[in-house]
């Protein structure tokens, strides 16, 4: 699967990349342009101190002379960095001055010629150039060179470049800033539709508010129709389910009766025996249909939290109690009910919280025994811990293998086969739990026996509870 990427950092790069580009090429272009002026700024200056030369030169007995008392060379680089060299000759004749080994410009001198040279281990750039000069009666052209190593060429566009460098990281920092906060306030839209959804139950699904920029409206718009197409789905979902529940009812609550009004009128051994079959099968069928139901209706997708209240966990199990007495008295069971005072009220849907207690009643009252018929004692105990109302169901039956705990809460699972039952109870009891947001657990008793124990958030500070 391909890396996400966030819109922060795709911003960032394509912000990031065109300017670090855009800065390479201002770069090398002022590196060319700051080169360019800066040597032909200094081949003028050395243009200038070559022509200088010309007023230095006299003749002595027809000789010729240079002043070296007020001879100088001066250029723009000269700064104690670069090193300054000449040679002045008479064309056709001797040396007058300078460095003899200097070397000799690729062409004729109709015209000033700047050139590169290498003399004494030194790189220079170097003008010559010729001019005429009368020595008595006679008219000889003099040559003159000048060269001067680059190190002050370089040196000084070395120092522009750095300037120029660090400005540009100066302001690579700052645009990089800018785009910073503008990329932050420009996604805080989508950053507070995202954590409008993230407190949202996973079952509110009112449409969001649109109060957003015209470009974020779209998305808007979006998650609201699945939200809308999601609710009509989990409705015809529901609506389904009271279908099947009036569907499959009836025939078999027709099926019962029947089998009940011809057990009434029948004598013979064999069809009385059928018909018992009948009727047991048709009441599995009727609490199998009535199970699968139940966990159909208590998908935690399908439980809307908006109209959960505050439930008296109290009051709840003396009516779970009170449901399922008959039934356990007639089994020779005992039911006890443990009432406890000031514990917290806790949120919820007080249907679905007294199926699971009823749930949790009957499947201690079925499966406890193992493969024999229960004959002890259920406890149904409510307590506080910790911030939790905490609702246990216990037995002192034969418990569970350790190996099949988890295993509890799959569909259709029966850890006891001996007695009958859809498998749907536990199941049942789980997804109540987790739209409650409470914590479901089982555990063995070290007396003997089975608990189960569901941890219900409470509405309000347990250090409160007795006001």
């Amino acid at each position: 699967m391909p890396a996400i990427k966030s819109i922060k950092s795709r911003l960032l790069l394509w912000i990031g990349l065109p300017f670090t580009a855009l800065a390479c090429l201002a770069l090398l272009s002022s590196y060319l342009l700051l080169t360019r002026q800066i040597n032909e700024t200094f081949d003028d200056m050395l243009l200038n101190a070559a022509q200088r030369l010309e007023r230095r030169i006299y003749t002595v007995d027809g000789e010729l002379r240079i002043n070296m008392h007020y001879f100088s060379i001066s250029t723009l680089g000269s700064r104690g960095e670069g090193k300054i060299f000449y040679r002045m000759r008479e064309v056709g004749g001797g040396m007058i001055a300078g460095f003899q080994g200097l070397g000799d410009p690729p062409v004729d001198l109709s015209e000033p010629i700047f050139y590169d040279i290498t003399y004494a281990g030194n790189e220079l750039r170097a003008v010559a150039l010729m001019f005429p000069f009368n020595r008595g009666r006679e008219n000889v052209n003099i040559e003159v060179i000048v060269a001067e190593s680059k190190e002050a060429r370089y040196t000084l566009t070395n120092d522009f470049m750095v300037t120029l460098a660090g400005l540009t990281v100066v302001a690579g920092i700052l645009a990089i800033t800018i785009a910073l906060l503008a990329i932050y306030h420009g996604l805080a839209p989508l950053n507070s539709v995202s954590q409008a959804l993230r407190r949202r139950s996973p079952h509110d699904l009112q449409p969001l508010e649109d109060d957003v920029p015209k470009e974020v409206h779209p998305l808007i718009l979006s998650i609201n129709q699945l939200m809308l197409r999601i609710r009509r789905s989990i409705e015809s979902t529901q609506q389904l389910n009271a279908d099947v529940s009036h569907q499959l009812r009836t025939p078999i609550s027709e099926i019962r009766a029947l089998t009940e009004i011809s057990l009434k009128t029948t004598q013979e051994p064999a069809i009385r025996a059928n018909l018992i079959e009948i009727q047991r099968i048709s009441e599995h069928a009727s609490h199998t249909v009535q199970q699968l139901l139940k966990y159909a209706k208590t998908r935690s997708e399908l439980v809307d939290e908006t109209h959960f209240e505050a439930v008296d966990l109290v009051a709840l199990c003396q009516d779970a109690c009170a449901q399922t007495a008959t039934s356990i008295y007639q089994k020779g069971q005992e039911l006890s009910f443990d009432q406890p005072h000031a514990i917290p009220k806790v949120m919820g849907d007080p249907i679905l919280l007294l199926w699971l207690v009823i749930n949790l009643i009957e499947n201690a009252s079925l499966h406890a025994g193992g493969a024999e018929s229960y004959q002890g004692p259920i406890d149904i105990a409510l307590t506080t811990q910790q911030q939790q109302v905490m609702l246990t169901v216990s037995d002192q039956g034969t418990g569970v293998e350790e190996a099949q705990l988890g295993k509890l809460t799959e569909r259709f699972f029966r850890h006891n086969p001996h007695a009958p039952g859809s498998g749907l109870g536990l199941a049942i009891v789980e997804q109540i739990a987790t739209a409650h947001s409470a914590l479901l657990s089982f555990s063995n008793r070290p007396q003997g026996g089975f608990a189960v124990t569901v941890a219900f958030p409470a509405m309000q500070p347990l250090a409160l509870r007795y006001e």
